[in-house]
C-alpha cells in the first residue's frame, strides 16, 4: 500500500477509505499500467479500427493506432489499440470542448484463455435488439511492430465471432464470449453490412494473410482472397458461406463496402460497391490488383437467398451514370432513405488508390434506384482506412482513418461530422438534429422535393436486367419505427420534495456531517485527479524532436514508390473548415438528448439499417504499414 493509502486509512473511517479504493485507485492503476498505452489520452493517430453504433453508445475496437507520449520517448510509437472505447451519443456534444469518449481493458476469457481480439480490418455487428451485446467478427494480427507492449502473435482461426455484453446490469458469466463458426479462416478487409430487422450480419470476400492465425505466418507479404459471401445468424450464432461466382469481376475482391438498403425488394438488398480483385486462391500485393470501378455495382437480393437457403441466391450488376467517382479502396459508406422512400442514398467518402498512389478527400451519393452518382463536396485533406456510420437523424460520424502524410490526426478526437442534408463538415453532434433532407444538389436532377416525392424512379441507363426491376418494384411493410432504437433520454424536471421527504430533512442533521466528510474526501480526490491529468497533459505538449526512421521501420513504411515518414513536430490540428470543402457547421452550445436510432429510419418513415462497413486496407499484409 502507498504512503498516501496507509495516510487516508488513519485520517478516515474505514468506509470512506473502502469508498477512496473503489473509485480514484481503480483510475490511477490504469493510468500507471497504461500510461504511455492508452488510446485516447494518448491519441496520435489510428485507422482500420472496427465499429457500430448501438443503442446510446458507439463502440470501437481494435486498430493500427500511433501513441504521443514524450514521457517515454520522442517518437511517435507505433502499435495496436487492446481497448475497447466507447463514445456517449445520448445527447449533443463537440469533439473539440465536451465529447465524452471512455476505454476499458478487455479481460481474458476464463474459458479459453485468450483475449477478445484487438485486431484490424475486421467488422462489428449490433447484433439483435433485443441483447445487450455487441459483435466484433474477422480481422487480422498487424505485425508491424512485434515489439510494442500490447503485440499478441496471431491466434487460431477457431473462434471468428466474439460478442461483447455491455449492459453491466446483465447477468453473463462473461463480458466477452466466443463463437465457433465451423469455418476453415477468420477473413479480413472484405466487406460488411448488417440487417438489423432479420438479425442477419453479411461478410463478402475479405483476404487471409499472415497475421490471419498461426499457419499463415508463412505467408510473408502475400495475400490469398476468399471467395463467397458469410451470412451470419447473429442469433444463434451460426454461419453459412454463399458463393459469389456471378458477381462482377469474376472472382473475389477485398477493400470495397456493402450496404443495406431494407425498404427494396420483399427483404431489403445489399448493394456492393468498388474493391480490389484477385483471382481466387492466387497470391497477391496492392500494387499489382485491378481496382473495380463505381460505373457498376452488384445488388444481391435477400429474399433469393432467404427463400431457399440451399441456393446461392441472385446479384445483379447494374450500371450506373453522373460523376461516377476515381475507382478506389479504403473508403467509408453509410446510407439513408428519403422520408417517403422515394428515393435512397448511398455516401462514399475518402479512399485511396494502392496502385496509382492516389488518396481522396471527397464526398459522392449514388441516388437509388435512379442509380447515378452527385459529387457534393471535395477538400484537401485525404482520408483512407476510416470508418463512418449515420448517427441522429441526418450526421454521419466518421472514426479515424490513415491521413497519410500527418504524423498526427488534426481531428484530435478521431471523429468528424458531416451533415448529409446540407453537406456541412464540424465538430458538432447534434443528437436533435432535424430529419434528413434529400441535398439540393441531387434534388434538382432527382426531382421531387428535399422530403422525398422523386421523378425518376428506375436507373438513368436502364435496368440492366428484368429481375432487378422486380425487385426494386417490389414494396416492403416495415414497422413504422425502428425495433433497435433507444428511448430519448429526456433532462430531469426539478423535484418537488414531498411532505415525508421534508420531515427526514428536519431529523438528519447527523446526516449532513457525514455528507460534509463525504464530500470533503470527494473534493480531495477531484484534486487528485486533476494534478494527475494535468502532469499527463502537461507531458504530452511538449514538443517531439525529429528522427529519422531505422531500418525496421523503413522497411515497413517504405514498400511502394510513396514512402511515410512521420514527422517529428506535432502541429496543432486545423479548422474542419479549412480542411475540407465547406465551412464548419453551427454550433448550438445547448445540448439535448434525443434517442439515436440504431437504424437508417428515421421518424416519418425512413426504413433501413445503415451498417457501414469497417473499411481495411487493400493493401492487406502488403500495406506499406503492415510489413514486418
Amino acid at each position: 500500500m502507498s504512503k498516501m493509502a496507509l495516510l487516508l486509512s488513519r485520517m478516515w473511517p474505514s468506509s470512506l477509505f473502502l469508498f477512496i479504493i473503489l473509485v480514484w485507485l481503480p483510475y490511477v492503476t490504469h493510468a500507471q499500467s497504461n500510461s504511455t498505452l492508452d488510446p485516447i489520452l494518448d491519441f496520435c493517430s489510428r485507422w482500420f479500427s472496427s465499429s457500430v453504433v448501438k443503442g446510446n453508445t458507439l463502440f470501437i475496437n481494435g486498430g493500427i493506432e500511433t501513441f504521443y507520449d514524450s514521457g517515454l520517448t520522442s517518437d511517435p510509437i507505433l502499435g495496436i489499440n487492446t481497448y475497447l472505447i466507447k463514445v456517449f451519443m445520448a445527447s449533443s456534444w463537440d469533439w473539440k470542448t465536451n465529447i465524452t469518449i471512455t476505454d476499458e481493458v478487455k479481460p481474458t476469457n476464463p474459458k479459453t484463455g485468450t483475449l477478445p481480439p484487438s485486431l484490424i480490418r475486421g467488422t462489428m455487428f449490433q447484433g439483435p435488439a433485443n441483447v445487450s451485446e455487441v459483435f466484433v467478427f474477422g480481422g487480422t494480427t498487424f505485425r508491424g511492430n512485434q515489439s510494442f507492449v500490447g503485440y499478441t502473435p496471431p491466434d487460431a482461426n477457431t473462434y471468428p465471432l466474439w460478442s461483447y455484453t455491455y449492459d453491466p446490469s446483465v447477468q453473463s458469466p462473461n463480458q466477452w464470449n466466443q463463437y465457433d463458426l465451423l469455418q476453415p479462416w477468420r477473413p479480413n478487409h472484405g466487406a460488411a453490412a448488417e440487417a438489423v430487422d432479420q438479425n442477419l450480419g453479411f461478410y463478402l470476400n475479405g483476404q487471409i494473410d499472415k497475421g490471419t492465425s498461426p499457419e499463415t505466418l508463412h505467408m510473408g507479404n502475400d495475400t490469398t482472397h476468399l471467395d463467397g459471401m458469410l451470412v451470419i445468424d447473429l442469433s444463434n450464432q451460426s454461419a453459412k458461406n454463399i458463393s459469389t461466382a456471378t458477381i462482377t469481376g469474376g472472382g473475389p475482391r477485398v477493400g470495397g463496402a456493402l450496404e443495406y438498403i431494407a425498404p427494396v425488394g420483399n427483404k431489403g438488398i445489399l448493394v456492393a460497391l468498388g474493391g480490389q480483385l484477385s483471382p481466387i486462391s492466387s497470391k497477391s500485393n496492392a500494387t499489382t490488383g485491378t481496382l473495380l470501378g463505381f460505373d457498376t455495382v452488384d445488388v444481391f437480393d435477400i429474399d433469393s437467398y432467404l427463400q431457399n437457403p440451399d441456393s446461392s441466391g441472385l446479384w445483379y450488376a447494374q450500371s450506373t451514370a453522373g460523376d461516377i467517382p476515381a475507382p478506389r479502396i479504403d473508403f467509408c459508406t453509410v446510407s439513408v432513405s428519403a422520408l417517403d422512400n422515394s428515393s435512397h442514398h448511398i455516401y462514399l467518402y475518402g479512399g485511396h488508390d494502392p496502385v496509382q498512389s492516389v488518396n481522396f478527400d471527397d464526398v459522392y451519393v449514388l441516388s437509388l434506384p435512379a442509380f447515378k452518382w452527385t459529387r457534393v463536396n471535395f477538400g484537401k485533406s485525404p482520408r483512407w482506412g476510416h470508418d463512418c456510420h449515420l448517427v441522429g437523424n441526418r450526421q454521419m460520424i466518421t472514426l479515424g482513418g490513415n491521413t497519410t502524410n500527418e504524423q498526427c490526426d488534426w481531428e484530435s478526437k478521431g471523429v468528424a461530422i458531416l451533415d448529409l442534408s446540407t453537406i456541412t463538415w464540424g465538430s458538432v453532434y447534434d443528437a436533435y438534429a432535424p430529419q434528413y433532407l434529400v441535398p439540393t444538389a441531387i434534388v434538382s436532377w432527382l426531382g421531387g422535393s428535399p422530403s422525398g416525392g422523386a421523378k425518376i424512379k428506375s436507373p438513368i441507363v436502364g435496368y440492366n436486367n428484368t429481375g432487378l426491376a422486380i425487385v426494386f418494384n417490389t414494396t416492403r411493410t416495415l414497422p413504422s419505427s425502428p425495433a433497435n432504437s433507444p428511448s430519448p433520454v429526456t433532462p430531469p424536471s426539478p423535484a418537488t420534495p414531498s411532505q415525508s421527504q421534508t420531515a427526514t430533512a428536519q431529523h438528519s442533521s447527523h446526516v449532513g456531517v457525514i455528507v460534509g466528510l463525504v464530500i470533503s474526501v470527494v473534493a480531495i480526490l477531484a484534486i487528485l485527479t486533476g494534478l494527475l491529468l494535468w502532469f499527463r497533459s502537461r507531458k504530452r505538449r511538449k514538443a517531439m524532436a525529429p528522427r529519422e526512421l531505422d531500418s525496421t521501420e523503413k522497411t515497413e513504411y517504405d514498400i511502394h514508390k510513396h514512402h511515410y515518414e512521420l514527422p517529428g513536430i506535432r502541429d496543432k490540428p486545423a479548422e474542419l473548415g479549412e480542411q475540407h470543402g465547406h465551412s464548419e457547421a453551427p454550433w448550438e452550445p445547448t445540448t439535448y438528448a434525443v434517442e439515436l436510432p440504431g437504424t437508417n429510419v428515421v421518424p416519418g418513415g425512413n426504413p433501413g439499417i445503415p451498417l457501414v462497413r469497417t473499411p481495411s486496407s487493400s493493401k492487406g499484409s502488403q500495406d506499406h504499414f503492415l510489413h514486418e
